[in-house]
């Protein structure tokens, strides 16, 4: 879906892109790096919920899959946690290396904190920057 969109911005421009970006990894990032290829300016507002990244969840919990809810995993999160936190902060780790590599603004929102306090950091942050 991002090819798309990088096809259809007729004019280079900023790309602003809020997502939890839980989609297959190579294809968020070729997504992006489409944008950059294309002259746009790219910046990424990763939103999570602290539960997604810790998945602290007490006892056993049904998953269902937003984007298809015919999906559902049955799991006791306790006895997942470890290796899912692994392949989560493997994930971030390439994603924000990705990110950097390739000129990508890449800022994590967690959807417990306000959101136009970390907005205003970061616009303030880039001001700086310029």
């Amino acid at each position: 879906m991002l090819h798309d969109v990088a096809e259809r911005i007729p004019r280079r421009g900023l790309v602003v892109l809020m997502s939890d970006l839980m989609d297959d990894p190579e294809e968020v990032l070729s997504g992006l790096k489409h944008f950059r290829h294309r002259g746009h300016e790219v910046l990424v507002f990763q939103v999570l919920d602290p539960r997604e990244v810790d998945l602290d969840f007490p006892g056993e919990v049904e998953f269902t899959d937003l984007e298809d809810p015919s999906l559902h995993l049955r799991t006791e999160p306790s006895h997942v946690r470890e290796g899912y936190r692994q392949r989560f902060e493997d994930w971030q780790t390439h994603l924000r290396r990705e990110c950097r590599q390739h000129l990508i603004d890449l800022v994590t929102l967690p959807t417990d904190q306000p959101v136009g306090p970390a907005l205003g950091s970061y616009l303030m942050k880039r001001g700086r920057l310029n």
